[in-house]
């Protein structure tokens, strides 16, 4: 994964976990069960967040869940240790993905791995790419998640900003079992018009009723991520 490269300049304090792929602020934390309440516990001034539109019915499970699911949990690496973090990432059934604008929505499942031998308690998912994804124009990106296979979509808010912002937009917050494993499945789509863009999605596990303000407190989640296109049709 290209987790580390993207994210660990700024997360070398932030998080305590690692999640596993297929493919600061006040306010209130996220819920514990589930994606209820879409509120953001936080965000900066550069920050810019785009507010999909209500969950779309229930579709069918990933084709690629089954096979997804029998792939083991990454380690740690050396860099996860000096991070902090305690959940590992691995992205399938495909590396990346491309939308576009106006187009069928692309999937993505994301497994959460909880290395260690005792249960990581709330811990709520966030969305993210860079500011200049598109350039100086906003992606205009729909993101939406479920607990994978078959659970109910659920709108996330994408924060579009550059520095390392975990706790914003945070929500769907669960209990980690002791080496357990938690996966859900990303939706994303570009609005008819959307810019042509290009970089990372980052995708962060963070304890929701972390401290923003206190690095220590922030430790116990993790960071991974993976590439996403914005194509303009030809």
């Amino acid at each position: 994964m290209h987790a580390d490269r993207r994210w660990a300049r700024s997360a070398v304090a932030a998080a305590g976990a690692v999640v596993v792929f297929t493919t600061a602020c006040q306010g209130p934390s996220a819920l514990a069960d589930g994606d209820k309440d879409n509120s953001s516990p936080g965000t900066s001034a550069q920050a810019t967040r785009t507010h999909s539109p209500p969950a779309a019915a229930k579709s069918s499970p990933n084709p690629g869940f089954a096979t997804f699911q029998d792939k083991p949990c990454p380690k740690l690496t050396a860099a996860d240790k000096a991070n902090g973090h305690l959940i590992t990432t691995v992205a399938g059934p495909r590396e990346g993905i491309a939308v576009h604008p106006g187009g069928e929505p692309q999937t993505v499942l994301v497994k959460l791995c909880n290395t260690t031998g005792k249960a990581l308690r709330d811990i709520a998912l966030s969305a993210q790419v860079e500011w200049n994804y598109a350039g100086d124009q906003p992606p205009r990106l729909t993101v939406e998640r479920r607990e994978a296979p078959d659970g109910d979509w659920h709108p996330v808010e994408l924060v579009v900003a550059n520095d390392y912002q975990p706790l914003t937009g945070a929500s769907g917050a669960r209990d980690l079992p002791a080496h357990g494993i938690r996966t859900v499945e990303y939706r994303i789509s570009a609005a008819e018009g959307a810019p042509a863009g290009r970089g990372w999605l980052g995708i962060h596990a963070v304890r929701a009723d972390a401290d923003p303000l206190d690095m220590d407190d922030m430790r116990g989640g993790g960071s991974g991520g993976f590439p996403l296109t914005t194509a303009t049709r030809k």
